[in-house]
């Protein structure tokens, strides 16, 4: 029982969060025309994936998939992951995670996130679970957006400070 309340009470806040987000990016007005910055944490994580996908499109699959699995393209928590049609991690600057089912993922709290994370679509799906931040060592809220395009999902996220 107990794993189930918690559970419960992570969905829940993640809900809340995505909430949030979504009303942070609606007022800060990232639509007039200027690049958003980090200032703008969640207009900023979107614009990373559709770079991504823009990349795709201009550069092919191969080379998009090389460039991420680069850490020179890491920025901060930013970074951009692609899973491939089968549900597995093909891309992603750490390769630990490259060949990794998402559908998998447990986070800290017993949150089971990898069937949300997969579930995005073209429209994008914000994904919230608590993981260790590389940087700090620590447990921390993850913040992800996720995109599908073509067969492939592209994600990126913050780390909530």
């Amino acid at each position: 029982m107990s794993n189930y309340v918690t559970a419960a009470v992570a969905v829940v806040l993640a809900i809340v969060v995505a909430a949030v987000v979504v009303i942070v990016v609606v007022v800060s007005g990232a639509s007039d025309g200027e690049a958003p910055t980090k200032a703008n944490p969640a207009a900023y994580t979107q614009a990373v994936v559709q770079e991504a996908i823009e990349r795709y499109k201009r550069d092919g699959r191969q080379a998009t998939i090389d460039y991420y699995n680069s850490p020179d393209n890491v920025d901060g928590p930013w970074y951009v992951f692609i899973v491939g049609p089968d549900g597995v991690t093909i891309s992603h600057h750490n390769p630990q995670f490259r060949g990794r089912d998402p559908s998998q993922r447990i986070d800290a709290t017993g949150y089971f996130y990898g069937d949300d994370l997969l579930s995005a679509d073209e429209n994008g799906k914000w994904v919230d679970y608590v993981i260790v931040n590389p940087e700090t060592g620590q447990n921390q809220q993850k913040h992800t957006w996720a995109v599908r395009y073509d067969d492939l999902l592209f994600g990126s996220g913050w780390y909530e400070k």
